[in-house]
Formats: structure tokens, sequence, C-alpha cells
């Protein structure tokens, strides 16, 4: 899971520092940016429970105005009231430490390491019924896990991508250089 320095230019001008952890690519927006990446789970030799990252600097102004209106508040509440939902994220939960436990295999980790980044949910959740925040739950549905959360943000959004005349990676970029 080794990203080229390109890749980590992109992906810390977008974050607005710098990454320490290994990561890979795994979505990109229709302008060839990165969207969302997948994380090593260890970052300088301590546990890092963080899957799935969204990078995008669009994506993650557009979830924040979700956040913002209160939709956090509103998913916990339709998963206490709703079993298929709650079920669904409990999958969503079980599927993503799946896909740590096979990231694991193929790197060192101690028992203690292990156990810290296997006890918990999407993004280091210790609470599975609860909501840390729409940007996690988003990176975790557009990484590959079937979130029903994530996938009802994605719904919600009204623009998923950059307006041709104001890409915002571009800008990044050319401020940058």
């Amino acid at each position: 899971m080794e990203s080229n320095s390109a890749e980590k230019k992109i992906v810390s001008l977008q974050l607005g520092r710098f990454l320490k952890n290994h990561f890979r690519i795994v979505r990109v927006c229709e302008w060839g940016f990165p969207q969302v990446i997948e994380s090593s789970l260890i970052a300088d030799g301590k546990p890092f429970p963080t899957l799935f990252w969204l990078s995008c600097p669009f994506l993650k102004e557009e979830v924040s105005r979700l956040e913002s209106a209160g939709m956090i508040a509103e998913f916990e509440k339709r998963i206490e009231e709703d079993e298929v939902f709650a079920g669904e994220y409990l999958r969503a939960h079980s599927q993503t430490t799946l896909l740590k436990e096979q990231l694991l295999e193929k790197s060192p980790v101690s028992d203690e390491q292990k156990r810290l980044l296997m006890g918990r949910g999407i993004g280091g959740i210790r609470n599975l019924k609860r909501v840390k925040c729409l940007h996690l739950q988003l990176a975790n549905f557009l990484g590959g896990v079937p979130n029903p959360v994530g996938r009802d943000v994605w719904n919600l959004l009204k623009k998923t991508q950059c307006p041709c005349k104001r890409v915002i990676c571009e800008e990044l970029l050319s401020n940058y250089e």
C-alpha cells in the first residue's frame, strides 16, 4: 500500500496536512483527483483506526453542511428506531472490521495493536449505534462498504463533483507551485 509522491502531494494538500500513513486511492472524481483513500492501520508504530478517509475538499464541504444541519442526530435516531437500517449499519461495521483484519494479515502488528484496531467500528467508533461523523460514513460507503448512513449521505448531496469552473484540487496544486 505504497503511495507515490504525486499522490502524497495532492492528498496532503486536500487534507491540509501531511499524512504519515501509507495509503492507496480507492476513488477519484471526474477530474482525476482523489475523493477517498484507504489508509494503513498503523502510523508511526501506533494503531490508526480510520480505514477510509474522505480526502476531496468539495465533498468534505458538502458533507459538513449536512452535519451543520443536524443530520448526525437524524441518523442516530433512525438507527434507534429502524431495525432494518440498524442491522445494515451494524453489518457495515462488521464488514469494515473484516477489511481491517485482511489488511493486518499483511503487516506485522502486535496483539495489543490488533486488539485496539479490531475492537472498534468504522473510524474507531466504540458505540456501534453512534455516528461519529458523516465524512467517515461517506468515505466508508465510497470505499466499497455497503454502509446505509454513507449511502444516504451520498444521496442527500445535491452536488458530488466540483463544477468545471472551479476544480478545487487544481487550485490547490497551482497555489502550491
